[in-house]
C-alpha cells in the first residue's frame, strides 16, 4: 500500500512539524505545495513569512519522501495542482493533509489497513476541531457527515479538480468504479478521527478568518468575528459568546445550526503531546498581541 500525501501551506508553522512527524512513517511521498494565493499576493506576500519554510527545510528526511513546491497560486485549487505533477505513478492512495491535521499512530494503522482490505475509491473523515487552545473542539456543524473528504484512490494521469471540497479528477477511461467510505462509517467502524488545530491559535484564527471573509465564505461570515467572538471566548466570556451565537465557529448562525464547543477528555496525538508546553507557550504569547476590551 503506497500512499502519497498531499499539502498545500502558507503560514502554517502552528502544528506543522507535529503534522508531518505523524504521518512520515506511513508515507511512500509528502507531496507539498507552499505559497500565497491572490488574497495574500495582493497584500505583498510572496511566500510565508513566519517559520513554515525553516520547518519545510529542516525536517529530517532520510528517505527523501518529501517534495516540496514553492510557488504563487491563483487559488487553493491550482496550489493542490501544482504538487500533483510529481506524485509518483505506482502510488495506491492520496491522502489530502492540510497542516493542521493530526493523526493518531494507531489511527494511522488502522486506516491503512482498512484501505487495504476494503479499497474504497473515496474516505471522508471525523474531525476532532480545537478551539481556543488545546481542551475543548467544536461540536454540532462541525461533526456533520463527511465535513472533510480526504483520501482519494489515485490511478495514473490523476489530479485535483477542486479543493473545495477535495475532489479527484480521473484520467478519461481510467473506469474507477466509486465506493466511497463516508466519515460516519469510518468512525463507527475504526473509531478513528482526525485532530484538527484549526481555531487553536490567535494568529491562525485572524489570518483564517480574514482571508475566509474576503475570499471565501464572504457575506456568510460573521462580521468582525476575531474580535466579536474568538478573542472574548479566549479570555474568559464563554457562555455569553456561545449562548449569542449558537456557539463559536464563523459561519453565521442561521447558515450553519449549533456548533458549541465541548471539553476534550481523550488523548492528543503523540506529537502533540510532546510538544505540549512548547505549544501553549506559542498560543499565550500570540494571545499577548491582541488588546481584549470587555
Amino acid at each position: 500500500m503506497k500512499i502519497a500525501f498531499g499539502m498545500i501551506v502558507f503560514e502554517g508553522d502552528y502544528v506543522l512539524k507535529q503534522c508531518l512527524e505523524q504521518v512520515y512513517p506511513f508515507a511512500e511521498q509528502i507531496l507539498i505545495s507552499e505559497g500565497p494565493v491572490s488574497y495574500w499576493q495582493n497584500q505583498g506576500r510572496t511566500t510565508s513569512l513566519d517559520n513554515t519554510n525553516k520547518i519545510l527545510a529542516e525536517f529530517p528526511d532520510p528517505d527523501n519522501k518529501i517534495k516540496i513546491v514553492h510557488g504563487e497560486f491563483n487559488e487553493k485549487d491550482d496550489q493542490c495542482k501544482a504538487y500533483m505533477q510529481y506524485i509518483n505513478d505506482d502510488i495506491d492512495y492520496i491522502w489530502n493533509l492540510d497542516s493542521d491535521e493530526i493523526y493518531k499512530t494507531e489511527d494511522l494503522k488502522k486506516i491503512i489497513s482498512f484501505l487495504k482490505d476494503e479499497t474504497p475509491t473515496s474516505v471522508g473523515v471525523r474531525s476532532c476541531s480545537f478551539y481556543g487552545g488545546f481542551d475543548d473542539y467544536l461540536t454540532g456543524f462541525e461533526l456533520n457527515r463527511d465535513n472533510f473528504l480526504r483520501i482519494f484512490r489515485y490511478v495514473k494521469g490523476s489530479t485535483w479538480l477542486t479543493h473545495r471540497p477535495p475532489t479527484i479528477q480521473y484520467p478519461v477511461g481510467s473506469n474507477v468504479s466509486k465506493h466511497h467510505i463516508d466519515s460516519e462509517t469510518l468512525y463507527n467502524k475504526l473509531g478513528v478521527q482526525m485532530y484538527h488545530y484549526s481555531y487553536t491559535f490567535p494568529d491562525q484564527v485572524y489570518k483564517k478568518v480574514n482571508y475566509y471573509k474576503d475570499s471565501v465564505s464572504k457575506d456568510n461570515c460573521i462580521d468582525d468575528y476575531f474580535n466579536r467572538v474568538y478573542l472574548p471566548w479566549v479570555n474568559g466570556d464563554r457562555a455569553r459568546i456561545e449562548e449569542q451565537f449558537l456557539g463559536v465557529h464563523e459561519f453565521k448562525p442561521h447558515s450553519r445550526g449549533e456548533c458549541f464547543t465541548s471539553p476534550f477528555i481523550l488523548s492528543h496525538p503523540e506529537s502533540i503531546i510532546n510538544d505540549m508546553g512548547e505549544l501553549k507557550n506559542k498560543f499565550k504569547t500570540q494571545l499577548k498581541k491582541y488588546k481584549y476590551v470587555k
